[in-house]
């Protein structure tokens, strides 16, 4: 592939975007038989007829569709961040390994209600060597503020150290996305045991977001929160009605709301409805910050609830 500067952010033409998408689809479908196997391995009860095929079907299609929307929509570009071009294929491919450890998570979540360690810490410890060794990962830098009033002559304002040690950031924003995801759980999961008089969360479902947040970085990671509730109830009522289980675990709410904020970030970031309200602004803004914490966290408790409305499965989230 050439690196035309004129061309697009990942410097592929459409022909090129469609290959990719096309690869990754092989890739997946391999991908999920390997995910299926291992996913059998970590659990004692045998998989259902088919769910082999379903989990390495549903892999193929997901990593097709993340690599068309993130090379070819360009989803995750956004103007502060210009990582070097192989580094652009670098966060894709790395995209599509938290893809994978999040839909290990969900089968063996889906099938006996557990998170294995196997999975996420192992998950964790890649996520911030990535960003630790390319410097080069992050969907948006560890601090940027659109808030100064020259920002329309010199652009937002981003601390000089992030550019002056590429590496140190890598690993500051990945270690800080790390622990908000499971710093916010742990805590919403002690306020809903305190109320509920059990454990409502799993320590599973803390280091779950422990990994994404390795993955995606501290700002993300709140619209994960904000978009976990949506994705329960969606998720939720899927299965359901599909598997008919009354019960569904938290596990395949958060890694739903995960992958939707990896295929929108640029969307998301860049979402303006009038001059003075944006979401980039808000990031920019340390009592706002705060706010949309406080949002994150009630939402996720939020979602606690749906799924404490609809609760009779065996067991309990572990």
């Amino acid at each position: 592939m050439s690196l035309d500067p004129s061309r697009s952010f990942f410097h592929v033409n459409t022909t090129e975007a469609w290959l990719l998408t096309g690869g990754s689809l092989l890739v997946g479908l391999g991908m999920g038989l390997l995910v299926a196997r291992w996913s059998n391995r970590l659990c004692e009860t045998p998989p259902r007829r088919g769910e082999t095929t379903v989990t390495a079907v549903l892999t193929a299609g997901l990593f097709a569709l993340a690599t068309f929307v993130i090379v070819f929509l360009e989803a995750q570009r956004v103007s502060e961040v210009q990582p070097d071009v192989w580094w652009r294929f670098g966060r894709w491919a790395a995209h599509l390994g938290l893809l994978t450890l999040l839909i290990a998570a969900t089968a063996t979540d889906l099938r006996e209600y557990i998170i294995p360690d196997q999975i996420t810490f192992p998950g964790v410890v890649l996520g911030v060597l990535l960003a630790t060794a390319s410097g080069d990962m992050q969907l948006i830098h560890f601090w940027v503020d659109w808030n100064h009033p020259l920002v329309g002559l010199q652009g937002p304002e981003i601390p000089s150290w992030l550019q002056q040690h590429p590496h140190w950031h890598g690993l500051a924003w990945s270690l800080t996305g790390a622990v908000t995801g499971a710093g916010v759980t742990w805590l919403a999961r002690g306020i809903s045991s305190a109320v509920l008089g059990q454990e409502a969360m799993g320590f599973g479902d803390v280091t779950l977001m422990g990994m994404i947040g390795s993955f995606l970085g501290w700002q993300p990671m709140l619209f994960v929160f904000l978009l976990a509730p949506f994705c329960g109830l969606i998720v939720g009522m899927t299965v359901k009605s599909l598997l008919n289980r009354p019960y569904v675990p938290y596990g395949p709410y958060l890694s739903a709301a995960a992958f939707l904020v990896m295929l929108s970030w640029k969307w998301i970031w860049s979402w303006e409805p009038t001059p003075r309200v944006s979401i980039r602004k808000l990031f920019g803004d340390l009592p706002s910050v705060a706010i949309l914490s406080g949002a994150s966290l009630v939402l996720l408790l939020v979602l606690l609830g749906i799924v404490r409305w609809w609760r009779g499965g065996p067991r309990e989230s572990l």
